[in-house]
């Protein structure tokens, strides 16, 4: 059904936050127009703001006449979506909305421009110098204002036209309302710690590693002191130990990661906090927006993005970090910041506590029903400096862990009191009523609000997911309470409060950050072989942290590992597999790599099969270690359930081959040699082994494809060569049928034969069924643009199928392994799926 609708420019559609806080306080210095400078700084505030000189201060660029943040979707339902840019004059901008369907017509949308000077810059900011960068460079203007709109009228699973116009700059792009009933399939993608800011442009991570299973058996080890990895990427020391940086660096990081997601086609994309380096810090908002609504990419033009507050939520970076005891205005202003960005005051928000402004909320989508909570502060405070403590001090791991001494807090950089205090001061003739800052335990509003959600969601029979920040379940650098012997003060374990609740309403997973590992874990804490699985996914571009460790009495680092319910982690489950090419140290697989969390959800009769896939972005460097590309590969720890009313049952270990007695774990081609196995393309020889170096006959790799894609026997032209007993009989009798080959013109088709690398790719591409256009240039120097086998193998680099040699070469008349033929369907299936 169509909806008609009647609106006006005259009339905009819109949703605002309270007027109370539309005209923000400044506190410290901020670089913005007289008309911006609204109420004044507290005294002492945000010194360091203000001791900048003037000739140290870098101007903002002028304003534009266009988009500071390109649009992006927010609040998505079966029936609206709202639509949220900013610009840096207070010019109207336009939206011209194209529904699908006769009759319907555009309709016309207009802003009401909202200014917010809360994000102006500080002269903190104006004056930063960054290593690597231009002074000044990553500055946008001096102005900030907020436009929202609604969309109305959408009907389930419609493709939506949209385009704005701001100023003389216009942006045109597409979504796909919520499904309906009858929906089939979903993905989800969620991340964690995008952490982003200018210095990431530049910076490279320290990349920890196992120290109790750091490598596969037959690795080299890992370049060490004044290696050229070293030199080119930095190294660190972590815990006392010479540690590599990571190469790619933080900018690099998360724009691939994107473009794999963005690859997987998504239908939401949920961001489990730690959005930008320090929420009071604008240039990390800047440089957020630039890669999900600006010059880097327009993901959430298309995807709406679900976000959770994280504990840089609460803090300003230069701008006095999270404040002090006596004034703790840069947290107030770090987390209105983020409101500014991200208020949610829609149907999902707890409408009986507006003053939170929705730092937590509900999203249905479709079958899926997704909670975000605010995990940013709890009650009774806890603080390891001062040692104000809600339990008694344990050690051990946490099956010593009770209700008595279970920690109620995940930070103890401020109190409820001294944050309303400054609350106030920030934004005067306000009470401790309008505080934004919701306490996550029981007894509190966010807690019954939870409750009644989690109840109604069960009562509808959604499958239910829940986001926040701080990880309640891991054995990472936070993975201990303040409590404990070795203790953590942004701990997320008092989140553990909400375990029974989970369990109780069939919560299937629990997406969380903050320790910027990727870890999962297994919760049934009732032993009813009912739980959910718990994330960290805090992998997207920031850190990348293995275990904690802690000496023993030798004085060596050994893993903590509190977290008893953990089941695989990416730090201490992917050993990390090194050998030389090409003079050089390189990884070939394992280890801890940037990625995501891809959720796909199928209707299966009348419940809901939900496959969770960690995926990681793997960096592929020449022989000087420049980076060539990033390739999709998902670690060994797929998992897969099926959800029903009564809630999660415990995934069952499924029965899976052993591997081949040559094909180790994190031994190179790995991946794509276990992944032929398990989808049953190859089983092996008769003494266990793959042979991966081994050349592949024609007549075997035409029956790879055969398998691959489920073929059935055809009847395809005879070769003289091939009887109705032969090998492959039925293989190569599909191959003709389906036009895969045609054979040689003496009628023979070679099944014994090697089968060269250009043959491979052209049976390939007949398979897949692509259509393209003979290439103008060719793809590699040895392959000429008319030979027989160009236009396939420039598809398949098209496609990221192949690549190719370090030379540059292709070599497509050599034989080809049967670990490229593996590399190479997985590479095309990985694409297909993609």
């Amino acid at each position: 059904m169509h909806h008609r609708l009647t609106l006006s420019p005259s009339h905009p559609v819109r949703r605002t936050g309270f007027g109370l806080l539309a005209a923000a306080v400044l506190i410290g210095t901020v670089a913005a127009t007289p008309a911006a400078a609204v109420g004044t700084a507290p005294s002492g505030t945000l010194a360091a703001a203000t001791a900048a000189t003037q000739a140290e201060v870098s101007a903002p660029t002028p304003a534009g006449d266009g988009f500071r943040v390109l649009p992006y979707l927010m609040e998505p339902s079966a029936e609206s979506v709202d639509l949220v840019w900013f610009s840096e004059t207070d010019e109207p901008g336009s939206v011209v909305v194209d529904y699908p369907g006769e009759g319907t017509g555009p309709v016309s949308l207009t802003s009401s421009p909202e200014h917010q000077p809360l994000l102006g810059y500080t002269d903190a900011e104006l004056s930063q110098d960054i290593k690597g960068l231009e002074k000044g460079s990553w500055l946008k203007g001096a102005e900030n204002y907020k436009h929202r709109v609604t969309i109305p009228g959408l009907t389930p699973g419609a493709e939506i036209q949209y385009t704005v116009t701001q100023g003389a700059e216009t942006h045109e792009s597409t979504f796909t309302a919520g499904p309906g009933s009858d929906w089939d399939e979903l993905r989800i993608v969620a991340f964690s710690d995008t952490e982003t800011e200018p210095y990431g442009r530049t910076e490279h991570r320290e990349w920890e590693q196992s120290p109790v299973n750091g490598y596969t058996d037959d690795s080299l080890e890992r370049p060490g002191e004044g290696s050229a990895w070293a030199e080119k990427f930095g190294h660190a020391t972590r815990y006392g130990s010479f540690t590599l940086n990571y190469p790619l660096d933080q900018d690099t990081a998360l724009q691939e990661n994107l473009k794999h997601i963005e690859a997987a086609d998504p239908d939401l994309m949920l961001i489990a906090g730690d959005l930008a380096q320090g929420s009071g810090y604008q240039p990390a908002w800047d440089e957020f927006f630039g890669y999900f609504a600006g010059e880097n990419g327009d993901l959430a033009s298309r995807i709406p993005v679900l976000t959770a507050l994280g504990n840089w939520e609460t803090f300003a970076a230069i701008n006095g970090g999270y404040g002090t005891a006596e004034d703790q205005s840069p947290a107030v202003i770090s987390r209105n910041k983020y409101h500014s960005y991200f208020e949610r005051t829609g149907d999902g928000a707890d409408q009986d506590n507006q003053q939170y402004r929705g730092s937590y909320y509900r999203t249905d989508h479709g079958p899926v029903t997704i909670l975000t909570l605010d995990s940013t502060n709890g009650v009774p405070d806890e603080d390891t400096g001062t040692g104000e403590l809600s339990g008694e001090i344990f050690s051990g791991d946490d099956s010593n862990l009770t209700e008595e001494n279970l920690s109620t807090d995940t930070q103890g950089e401020f109190t409820v009191e001294s944050y309303t205090e400054a609350f106030k001061k920030v934004f005067p003739g306000t009470t401790d009523a309008d505080v934004d800052l919701p306490n996550f335990n029981e007894g509190t509003a966010q807690w019954a609000w939870a409750q009644e959600q989690l109840k109604d969601a069960q009562e509808k029979d959604q499958v239910v997911l829940v986001q926040f920040h701080h990880a309640a379940y891991s054995n990472g650098v936070h993975g201990t309470p303040p409590n404990h012997e070795h203790a953590d003060n942004q701990s997320g374990v008092a989140m553990r409060a909400y375990t029974p609740m989970f369990e109780e309403y069939g919560v299937s997973a629990v997406i969380s950050g903050h320790d910027e590992m990727f870890e999962r874990s297994w919760v049934d804490s009732d032993g009813d072989g009912k739980g959910f699985h718990s994330f960290d996914v805090g992998v997207a571009a920031d850190g990348l942290r293995g275990e904690q460790l802690a000496q023993n009495e030798e004085g060596d680092y050994e893993p903590i590992r509190f977290n008893t319910s953990s089941e695989w982690m990416a730090a201490a489950d992917a050993p990390e597999t090194w050998t030389e090419r090409d003079g050089v140290l390189q990884l070939e697989d394992g280890g801890l790599h940037y990625g995501h969390l891809q959720i796909d959800l199928k209707h299966v009769g009348e419940g809901t099969e939900v496959t969770l896939s960690p995926v990681y972005v793997f960096p592929e460097l020449d022989s000087e270690y420049n980076l060539v590309g990033t390739e999709r590969r998902v670690y060994d720890d797929v998992t897969t359930f099926t959800v029903d009313r009564d809630g999660t049952d415990e995934p069952a270990t499924p029965e899976q081959p052993v591997d081949f007695t040559d094909n180790a774990p994190g031994s190179q081609y790995y991946a794509p040699v276990r992944w032929l196995q398990l989808e049953g393309i190859s089983t092996g020889h008769a003494d266990g082994s793959y042979r991966k170096f081994d050349d592949i006959s024609r007549g075997e790799s035409v029956a790879f494809l055969y398998r691959y894609l489920d073929g059935t026997a055809g009847a395809g032209e005879d070769f003289s060569d091939v009887t109705d007993q032969a090998s492959f009989y039925d293989e190569i009798s599909w191959a003709t049928a389906e036009g895969v080959t045609t054979g040689y013109i003496d009628g023979t088709f070679r099944a014994a034969e090697d089968v060269t690398r250009g043959e491979f790719v052209s049976f390939l591409y007949r398979a897949s069924g692509a259509e393209t256009t003979a290439p103008e240039e060719p793809a590699f120097p040895d392959v000429d643009v008319n030979s027989a086998h160009a236009e396939a193998i420039a598809w398949a680099t098209s496609q990221g199928v192949v690549n190719g040699y370090q030379d540059d070469k292709f070599r497509p008349h050599e034989p080809i392994h049967r670990a490229e033929v593996a590399t190479v369907l997985s590479h095309f299936d990985a694409a297909a799926t993609e």
